[in-house]
């Protein structure tokens, strides 16, 4: 093969690798503000509001949730917590209430798999399916007047494609100091309160996916 020839075909194996590349992980892109409008609901509330699954919000399921089982959501914000890094644990825990309620509907309680795709798996989500359904969770939370330290900020994302790590988060704000926290549900499986860890050490732990990083067993 010419040396012409030769280089041609190895540029043409970089192009199709990269659009490969950028394929995969469409799913995770750094667009957080531009999807949330198209995957989740203007004004949630506890008897209508929608969540993803299914990778990249590729499904939405709307939920009602009973009074009681609403209740069970603002038990974790009783008593009322004296200060903000304790109301940022009850939001954990509260978040973790609702992903198992929900996961009842969706069975998206089943442990969650991170691959660089779905293959029709309608249980598993990406961290678009998890961000949308953290920033709805979130904003019901707000709304019924739980959060007293906290407001919902806007989702963030980290990476890049030469990490090949994309990954968004949802966010709160600490009123009183302006402190934002990550709340990234994607580190542990429904049912299991998500680590709230301050932006910017999010943004800090970029990991390959190739790295298979596990989740709890």
């Amino acid at each position: 093969m010419k040396r012409r020839d030769l280089l041609t075909l190895r540029g043409g194996v970089a192009i199709a690798l990269a659009a490969g590349c950028a394929c995969l992980l469409a799913g995770c892109t750094p667009t957080a503000e531009q999807f949330m409008p198209r995957y989740t609901d203007g004004g949630p509330t506890p008897l209508a509001f929608v969540v993803c699954h299914g990778y990249g919000c590729d499904l939405k399921t709307r939920v009602t949730l009973s009074a009681e089982e609403w209740r069970a959501v603002r038990a974790r914000f009783s008593p009322a917590a004296g200060d903000a890094a304790a109301e940022r644990a009850q939001i954990a825990q509260a978040i973790a209430v609702l992903e198992s309620l929900v996961g009842i509907r969706t069975g998206t309680n089943a442990h969650q798999r991170r691959d660089f795709r779905n293959t029709g798996d309608e249980t598993q989500m990406d961290c678009i399916d998890q961000t949308s359904n953290t920033w709805t969770y979130l904003t019901l939370m707000q709304d019924d007047g739980l959060l007293a330290h906290h407001r919902v900020g806007k989702p963030i994302y980290r990476g890049g494609l030469l990490t090949f790590d994309l990954s968004n988060t949802a966010v709160v704000v600490e009123t009183e100091s302006g402190a934002s926290f990550a709340l990234d549900a994607t580190m542990v499986d429904a049912g299991v309160p998500p680590p709230v860890e301050p932006v910017q050490q999010w943004m800090a732990e970029v990991e390959p996916l190739w790295s298979a990083r596990p989740y709890p067993p």
